[in-house]
């Protein structure tokens, strides 16, 4: 009788033991860390919100000064804009992870 459990890509393959067969639920007490469902649908709104706003930083609010050239400006709101939804997504990261698994469970005192 074999009995193995392969955990890939967030998914679980069920054994062939009968003891197992709780585990059968695809993703059923698997950690996913860094692939989660939800942290993965904020990376990804994230970086169309860095898009769009290099995108607008290139066009609208790119301008020559007397200090600073056309290019300049480019590049200056480029770096803003990325270290900006770099430093918002790593906060809001760190919430939604703490949130995954609380260390601080609520006590009910009954009187």
């Amino acid at each position: 009788q074999v009995e193995f459990a392969l955990i890939a890509f967030g998914h679980l393959c069920v054994s062939a033991a009968p003891e197992r067969e709780a585990m059968a639920m695809v993703g059923a007490g698997v950690p996913r860390g860094f692939t989660a469902p939800g942290l993965l649908t904020g990376s990804f709104t994230f970086a169309v919100i860095g898009i769009a706003a290099t995108f607008a930083a290139m066009t609208c609010f790119a301008k020559e000064t007397p200090n600073i050239t056309h290019n300049e400006s480019r590049r200056l709101g480029f770096v803003i804009v990325w270290m900006s939804v770099f430093c918002m997504w790593l906060i809001w990261a760190c919430v939604y992870m703490h949130q995954m698994v609380p260390l601080i469970y609520p006590q009910h005192i009954h009187k």
